[in-house]
């Protein structure tokens, strides 16, 4: 096996990031990740031979689960939906990964490691599935390499069934009245999703007539220059480019509060939808006043490297409205520049601004980007 993380390396960075994802039990399918992690000290000495390769894989499944909605994902990505496939040669060592994937994909909860999730009837909706995307389209890469046909079959079913559920999951919350902040996160996630498979497919090393079918029919399908068009994942990206996209970068300056890694309730939602987060932080009882003050300065910072994004407006009114005394008695604990920066301007008028009229603020933006979009 070549190069990778060391498992008691990966093991380590989520706990890091998430160490409360590994506490409580370890039976059934839904909990098989929490039982690789567990387990994956155990490779350490044998990781690297051919033989653990499934074993492995299942372990960085597992991590990539547990923390890509964290503030600190562990940096498997490339591994999952590239190497480890064109490591594989054996059938049954492929099939075997492969089963790993669907299982994942079917039996592990988005919702139980990640709050940017949406459901609008059809089940969760989240990033976790742009993941799955990624995998299986590496998988599918890899099939159509090595000439397994069945499994090109059963991988491209498995996108091709997820993209319906995503395509309708947008349809029924852009036509359903009251649903418009959903639709704006199902745009969102939906943007996401196909850019990650799109990524891949496009840097296939199969090539041929029968890689390019695949690649016309996954590559770029949330743009106007997609080869295989669908009206609606366009309008999803339209829309995303218009109101969403700017709201949902990587979030990096959070990163630094280790106070935010404590609990599955304070991870980040999607953008820029964080009064209630922001509520919970200024509540949460893992979390002492100078963490509190540490969030509060992580947010100043964001929004002064980038004025232009609501989200951190919106997680300060949060905290602000949650808070005794409200961030100025938070901001007691940070720098007079920081001081400052809370006590006029666009941090104070965000905190004028309620989170319902916000909110209506963002319905409309949604209703202009798709008149914008449709003409």
């Amino acid at each position: 096996m070549a190069g990778g993380i060391a498992p008691k390396l990966l093991c380590e960075q989520v706990e890091n990031t998430a160490s409360w994802a590994l506490e409580g039990p370890t039976d059934g399918p839904a909990l098989s990740w929490r039982r690789a992690l567990r387990e994956g000290r155990e490779l350490e000495p044998v990781w690297t031979e051919p033989e653990q390769r499934v074993r492995y894989f299942e372990l960085m499944l597992s991590a990539h689960y547990a923390t890509v909605a964290t503030f600190v994902p562990t940096d498997v990505d490339t591994r999952i939906r590239f190497h480890a496939w064109q490591e594989v040669r054996e059938r049954s060592q492929f099939e075997a990964m492969v089963a790993l994937v669907d299982h994942a994909a079917a039996h592990w909860s988005a919702p139980a490691v990640s709050a940017r999730t949406v459901d609008v009837g059809l089940g969760p909706l989240s990033g976790h599935d742009g993941e799955w995307f990624s995998v299986r389209a590496g998988a599918l890469g890899r099939a159509i390499h090595l000439r397994f046909d069945e499994m090109v079959e059963r991988l491209s079913t498995a996108i091709d069934q997820e993209l319906d559920r995503e395509r309708e999951s947008f349809e029924r919350a852009i036509r359903t009245k009251g649903r418009e902040l959903d639709a704006l996160r199902c745009a969102c996630v939906i943007a996401h999703n196909l850019g990650d498979l799109s990524r891949v497919v496009v840097d296939w090393v199969a090539k041929g007539s029968v890689a390019e079918t695949y690649v016309t029919r996954y590559a770029r399908l949330g743009h106007d220059d997609a080869t295989n068009t669908v009206k609606t994942f366009r309008l999803a990206g339209a829309v995303n480019k218009a109101v969403m996209a700017l709201e949902n970068h990587r979030f990096l300056p959070l990163r630094k509060p280790r106070a935010l890694r404590k609990s599955r309730a304070l991870l980040l939602p999607m953008g820029p939808f964080f009064d209630a987060w922001g509520a919970a932080v200024a509540k949460d009882p893992s979390i002492d006043r100078q963490g509190r003050a540490e969030v509060l300065s992580a947010l100043i910072d964001a929004h002064e490297s980038d004025p232009t994004q609501q989200g951190y407006l919106r997680a300060m009114a949060g905290v602000h409205g949650a808070t005794r005394g409200g961030i100025d008695e938070l901001a007691k604990e940070l720098p007079a520049k920081q001081r400052r920066a809370v006590s006029g301007g666009a941090v104070r008028e965000a905190l004028g601004v309620s989170q319902e009229r916000f909110e209506a603020r963002m319905v409309n933006r949604l209703k202009q980007a798709v008149a914008g979009a449709v003409r």
